[in-house]
């Protein structure tokens, strides 16, 4: 088997990667998500739709930014490219393991464990099913 070696400049974009960079979703992207969470999940205590909506963008991004940190950003750009992907079953499979981490460290008080659980399965759900081969972010639909 060959030696690979990286250049400079790929090392250089590692270390961006690690060290600037901290998410990887668009503010679009971010908001397409939070218009289909929004219609899926009502929050209590929150009357005003616009507010609710907030609370959404702000859980995405924290969910994004642990996303980024966990996933290579090989396999997280995925959502971005329908050309190339994962198959149904790896996205379950990874899904299964993030969802987990995700939900310990994504906390949010007003919300049962169960609340809580059912809002990042969505979003993860969402961002996971945009790695499979053929779809993008934009795509995705909220399963019922």
């Amino acid at each position: 088997m060959s030696e690979i070696r990286l250049t400079q400049a790929q090392l250089e974009k590692i270390k961006k990667d690690m060290t600037v960079q901290v998410e990887m979703l668009t503010d679009t992207e971010v908001n397409a998500l939070a218009q289909k969470v929004n219609e899926a999940i009502n929050l209590p205590f929150i009357r005003k739709e616009e507010k609710e909506f907030i609370v959404f963008v702000k859980v995405i991004k924290k969910i994004d930014q642990f996303l980024y940190n966990l996933l290579p950003n090989e396999y997280y750009e995925l959502v971005k490219d329908a050309s190339d992907g994962i198959s149904k079953e790896e996205a379950n499979k990874i899904e299964e393991r993030l969802t987990p981490l995700i939900n310990n460290v994504v906390n949010i008080p007003v919300l049962s464990e169960k609340q809580e659980a059912k809002l990042i399965g969505l979003v993860l759900g969402l961002i996971i099913r945009a790695m499979i081969k053929g779809f993008k972010l934009e795509e995705v639909e909220v399963e019922k």
